[in-house]
């Protein structure tokens, strides 16, 4: 987060000293991405105390809103960034300024940093299925991304400023940037929103319930019922199920728990309830 800050601080220190609308977009881009870290590392914090007795369920679902507010600075940076674009190709001009080259040293340094950092988030999520961790690989990439393609069309508007066409590299550039973040953006939305309206699970995860229902089928007499949802990396399933009213409590209790492990260790982050009814779940 610090390192976000002064990444923060030095693209601003580029933007004033120069005359470049991808910088514009870099700056508004970088601080975008500070505030996302930070909203990340806030919610992580808030998620690990716990709800107490106000939240019973946890807080998980935090992590699915402070997505959505990174997608939301995403399309914000995006407008900002494509209006800027559009005034540049308008009003076409060659970059110029100190702070061209004070750019490219940091889009080199933090390149480096973020491509790191996007490995390393990128591999946390696979293990934690978490959709804020998913968020954080998704923006570092963006940032990678955005730190190579900046430092070549800088590269490219100086070494070729002798023609006039040259003017339109900057604005361009300005517009795949604005495309990656776009592209990231969406991919939040769709990650985050469904599981705020508590969707049931992957079909994947369905058929290992149904796989180990089969598995265990001769064991209870009918099953009235599942639900499932997700609530950040947490997902819940409730199972209600029927026995034999001839079994001992002993009996039924060692199908549940027998149904329940096997589940959570099929289902990263499983939350399994089983229920005894008679009658089919509303």
């Amino acid at each position: 987060m610090i390192a976000g800050l002064v990444d923060t601080l030095v693209t601003l220190a580029a933007l004033l000293a120069a005359h470049s609308s991808v910088l514009l977009a870099d700056t508004l881009k970088t601080f975008l991405e500070f505030v996302a870290v930070m909203l990340a590392w806030v919610a992580i914090r808030r998620i690990s105390k716990g709800g107490g007795k106000t939240y019973e369920y946890g807080l998980d679902k935090l992590e699915n809103l402070s997505s959505l507010f990174v997608g939301l600075l995403m399309f914000c940076c995006l407008t900002v960034i494509m209006i800027s674009a559009v005034k540049s190709i308008m009003h076409p001009g060659h970059i110029s300024g100190a702070g061209i080259w004070i750019s490219m040293i940091a889009q080199v340094v933090y390149g480096v940093i973020n491509g790191w950092l996007w490995l390393k988030n990128r591999r946390l999520a696979i293990e934690s299925n978490s959709p804020l961790m998913s968020s954080q690989a998704r923006l570092f990439f963006t940032r990678t991304f955005g730190n190579v393609f900046i430092l070549l069309s800088l590269l490219l508007s100086i070494s070729l400023s002798g023609f006039s066409w040259s003017a339109y590299i900057d604005p361009a550039a300005s517009l795949v940037i604005a495309a990656s973040i776009l592209i990231g953006a969406l991919g939040i939305f769709s990650s985050s929103i469904y599981d705020l309206l508590d969707r049931t699970l992957e079909e994947s995860d369905q058929m290992l319930i149904l796989r180990e229902l089969a598995h265990h089928f001769d064991e209870y007499s009918n099953l009235h019922g599942i639900r499932s949802r997700r609530a950040g990396s947490l997902a819940f399933v409730e199972i209600f199920l029927e026995f034999s009213p001839e079994r001992s409590v002993a009996e039924v209790q060692k199908v549940i728990d027998a149904i329940r492990q096997n589940l959570e260790k099929q289902i990263p982050g499983a939350r399994v309830a089983i229920a005894l009814t008679d009658r089919p779940e509303a």
